[in-house]
């Protein structure tokens, strides 16, 4: 009798700890993407706050916004930030509820007249990832 309940023991010890494994690495990758989610979200919003508040206005054409190269680099790196963003919540790095919260602003942001006019310009090189570019495409075509 006493060798059952050493074995019942063990196995309910093993299950606790495997149940308590599965927690803590659920939670762990929980917080790993929400980490790097905002990292990214601070990176975008730091370039952000470099550009005139004549970028986010939403008159004018895309290819009729004049800016200078500094002003230029920002924006590129801004697409790019969004881009890896978008790439790794593709490929699960965190969870879609974390990327619902900012998709908005996201896709707004990408559909300002200069955002579209360096997209334009940039075009070519999201071709290697038809994912990415069919959701660039999809923003496009909303704005109009």
């Amino acid at each position: 009798m006493l060798d059952h309940i050493l074995k019942f023991m063990t196995l309910g010890t093993v299950i606790v700890g495997s149940i308590a494994i599965y927690t803590a690495l659920h939670t762990n990758n929980r917080r790993l993407g929400a980490d790097i989610f905002l990292r990214y979200s601070d990176r975008i919003s730091d370039l952000r706050r470099r550009l005139p508040v004549t970028a986010f206005l939403e008159r004018g054409a895309p290819g009729s916004t004049e800016i200078t190269a500094e002003e230029r680099r920002v924006v590129h790196e801004i697409i790019h930030s969004i881009c890896e963003l978008y790439e790794l919540r593709v490929h699960g790095f965190f969870p879609s509820p974390i990327w619902k919260i900012r998709e908005p602003d996201i896709e707004r942001l990408l559909s300002l007249p200069l955002f579209q006019q360096e997209l334009a310009s940039l075009e070519d090189r999201f071709r290697g990832h038809p994912r990415l570019a069919d959701w660039l495409k999809s923003i496009r075509q909303r704005k109009m």
